[in-house]
């Protein structure tokens, strides 16, 4: 029987990581092995559920999610994980892009629609790639058309803040002198 729920377990794993890997658009990530980690895991078989606690970390080539828990659940049919929440304070994402840049996103909520391919970060979210950044309270990343928008509530005067990081003098150079 443990046998069984371990197989069943793995492949719940291999559905939730899977959609998670598509946001970041890093291709070569996808054919590299899939690791995930956490103190506790708890599988509701009836309700197609997989809750991880305490200390997740899921890695697949430079793949890296932190949480302090995450969520999936299935669809009715019990073939394909539909939403992702994973929590912490906060709970982060990064991954090497393949032109080497790296994006990051950090919140006290990431939920992953997989249907809508959305990704929605709230409570403190910020979302990075390279030297610029947005944040607010709620940042909403449609990975299919490419586009992130982000909105405060009014407790934090309503502001969404990006910052755009100019290169010094120097940097520029040593990009032209390799």
């Amino acid at each position: 029987m443990l046998k069984r729920f371990s197989s069943q377990s793995l492949s719940f794993l291999a559905l939730l990581v899977l959609p998670l890997a598509v946001m970041a658009q890093g291709k070569a990530d996808f054919k590299k092995p899939m690791e995930v980690e956490s103190s506790h895991e708890q599988f509701d078989i009836k309700n197609n559920k997989l809750v991880l606690t305490d200390n997740v970390i899921i890695r697949q080539g430079t793949l890296l999610i932190k949480a302090d828990r995450l969520e999936a659940s299935a669809s009715e049919s019990g073939e394909q994980a539909d939403t992702f929440i994973a929590e912490g304070s906060p709970a982060t994402y990064t991954q090497t892009l393949e032109n080497g840049n790296e994006i990051s996103a950090q919140a006290n909520k990431i939920t992953y629609f997989q249907a809508e391919q959305r990704l929605e970060l709230s409570g403190d979210a910020k979302i990075s790639q390279g030297t610029s950044s947005s944040s607010g309270d709620t940042i909403v990343y449609d990975l299919a058309e490419q586009t992130i928008s982000a909105s405060s509530s009014d407790t934090d005067n309503g502001r969404v803040i990006t910052i755009f990081t100019p290169k010094t003098k120097d940097e520029k150079n040593d990009n032209e002198n390799p």
